[in-house]
Formats: C-alpha cells, structure tokens, sequence
C-alpha cells in the first residue's frame, strides 16, 4: 500500500472513531415518556466536533533539475487553483490534498518530506 493510501486510510479511520466516540451521554434506556398534552422541546444544537487535521504539506522539488522560484511559484498557484475547484466527497481539506499533491507530480515535482 502506497504511503498517500496509508495516509488517507489512516484519516478516514481515525475520523470514523472520532465520529463514533463522541456522544452526549443520552441513552434510551433513561428515556421518559412525555405527557400526552405537552409539547417537545426543540433539541439543542450538536457540539462542535473537531475534525482531524489535514496532512502537512510536504516540501518540494523539482526532478530531474531544479527549477525558479519564479517557476515553482506559478506551478504551485496553478496547483492551489486547480486543488481548489477538484470535485469530489469527502472533507475539503482531504479531497485538497490529494488534487494538489496528484497536480504537482504531474508538473515534474516530488515531495520531499515524509508523510
């Protein structure tokens, strides 16, 4: 299994048990019966569930030679934009990710760092 696979497998999983573990403390088994002539109260609002934070972004360079930061800069705009707009389910900050990492490997870069 590729490392960007791992790392997707391993947010999708970890957001999946962080969903699965947050409760506020209500179970059915302490539920009362409403009188027959009152009127539920509205529920309140859901807590905020933090949300696993997206990979770092790895550095980059350039194969099989370095290039500008003049070029690099427009390769990485052109990258952001297109990351941007990349259709697709699940959160915003994954589905980012990967558009951005698949376009700049498509424009002769390799990340650096580990992921």
């Amino acid at each position: 299994m590729s490392r960007r696979m791992r790392g997707f497998v391993a947010i999708l999983v970890g957001g999946l048990t962080l969903a699965a573990c947050v409760s506020d403390g209500a179970s059915l088994g302490d539920a009362t019966p409403l009188p027959s002539g009152s009127v539920p109260l509205p529920r309140p609002a859901p807590k905020f569930v933090a949300v696993a934070p997206a990979p770092a972004m790895p550095t980059w360079r350039h194969l099989p030679e370095p290039v500008s930061a003049q070029q690099f800069d427009q390769d990485k705009a052109k990258c952001t934009k297109l990351a941007n707009s990349a259709p697709g389910v699940g959160p915003p900050a994954v589905k980012f990710y990967l558009a951005f990492t698949k376009c700049m490997r498509s424009e002769g870069y390799e990340a650096t760092a580990s992921l």
